[in-house]
């Protein structure tokens, strides 16, 4: 039987854009746990292709939806942050920013085990992420912290 062939990065980065407009279409409590899914293997397949090689051609406007991301986390809409951050990430699929800024989406939304790989993701491109590291040591003191709870 034949192996089936590896995504592509534009395989990749239409998977992202359609989760962007499923965030939205889906207002349930927490994420849908196809989005969950469907980013946990985008993340997998991304990391069998390395940061840097290739200039991604939507950087400039990878930028504006980082920005709209930010504005719409000021603006105490996580859902539509999470969704300009997947847009961004649909031109940059490297772009430790944007995956930053989703994880920080996902943590008010809920879902805290994708917030959890998309910080770790952020930080696999690019260690030095100050941001995603402050947010993951926090996120992982606070679960630390409530196992030690459980368990007195």
């Amino acid at each position: 039987m034949p192996e089936s062939p590896r995504p592509q990065i534009s395989d990749i980065t239409r998977s992202l854009a359609h989760l962007a407009d499923r965030v939205l279409v889906r207002r349930s409590a927490g994420l849908d746990q196809y989005v969950a899914h469907t980013l946990k293997l985008a993340m997998m397949e991304l990391e069998l292709h390395i940061p840097g090689l290739e200039t991604p051609s939507g950087l400039d406007t990878a930028r504006s939806f980082a920005e709209a991301s930010e504005t719409a986390m000021r603006e105490g809409d996580e859902r539509e942050a999470l969704s300009y951050a997947l847009r961004g990430l649909a031109c940059a699929p490297h772009d430790p920013t944007l995956w930053y800024l989703g994880g920080s989406a996902c943590i008010e939304i809920g879902a805290i085990e994708v917030a959890m790989r998309m910080l770790y993701h952020a930080l696999w491109i690019n260690p030095g992420h100050q941001a995603a590291r402050r947010d993951l040591e926090a996120l992982t003191s606070f679960l630390d912290d409530g196992e030690e709870d459980r368990a007195a």
